[in-house]
Order: C-alpha cells, then structure tokens, then sequence
C-alpha cells in the first residue's frame, strides 16, 4: 500500500505542476467535466429509506450473512452430533436390554444383593 500511496502523491505533484500553465477555459471545463461526473456515479444504497419517517433500516442479515452462515452451520453441527450421540447411546441399550433377555436369569436376579457375592465368588474359583 505504501507504494501506491507514494505513486499517487508523485502523480499529483506532476498534473499540479502543469496547473499554472493551462487556459483558464481548459481548467473550466475540466472543472464542469469533473462535476458531471461525481454527479452521474452511482452511490450504493445502504438501506431501505422509509416515506414519511426518513431514516434508514437496514437488514442485518444482509450486511452480516456470513456470521449467520457460520452460526447456521454450527447449529446443524451440534444437532447433528447431539442426534448421533443419542443413536449411539440407543444401540448400546439395546444391546444390554438384549443380552439381558438372551440370558437364562431372570432381570430381578441381577437385582439381588447376594448376587453381586456370588459373582464375585464364581468369578474366583474360574480364574483358580
């Protein structure tokens, strides 16, 4: 950027140097030429310009779609890992709920305190 600032200031020392000696009509001209066309650019429109109030609104989502667009995205992200999660945790439930009833205990079994004993005693004389 610093160059093009610099070859900018060189330019306009240049064409103000070959100011003082152009015809006053010249210069007129330039002058009208240099109006028109400031007159004829287009000026972007920045928002919508209500009748009777006068102020401008503007359409935030608009001027900010690709904050909305990351936040969408982030959205659907987490939804999604939070569903997948959810689909996950089913299946390992379903595999428990099936072994459970697969296996030649009954469930109200596994909810006796002298089971866990026997578990831990059956799991001792295996592994002897």
């Amino acid at each position: 950027m610093n160059g093009e600032n610099e070859f900018g200031y060189r330019a306009r020392q240049i064409l103000n140097q070959g100011l003082d000696v152009l015809d006053l009509g010249v210069a007129g001209r330039l002058h009208q030429a240099r109006q028109a066309a400031l007159n004829s650019q287009r000026v972007p429109v920045r928002g919508l310009r209500l009748a009777g109030i006068g102020g401008d609104v503007e359409f935030a989502f608009l001027s900010n779609a690709r904050s909305l667009l990351a936040v969408m995205a982030l959205t659907v992200g987490a939804t999604g890992a939070y569903y997948w999660n959810a689909f996950e945790q089913v299946q390992e439930y379903e595999e428990i709920d099936s072994a459970l009833l697969v296996d030649e205990l009954p469930p109200s079994a596994y909810l006796d305190r002298g089971f866990h004993a026997w578990l831990e005693h059956a799991s001792d004389s295996s592994s002897q």
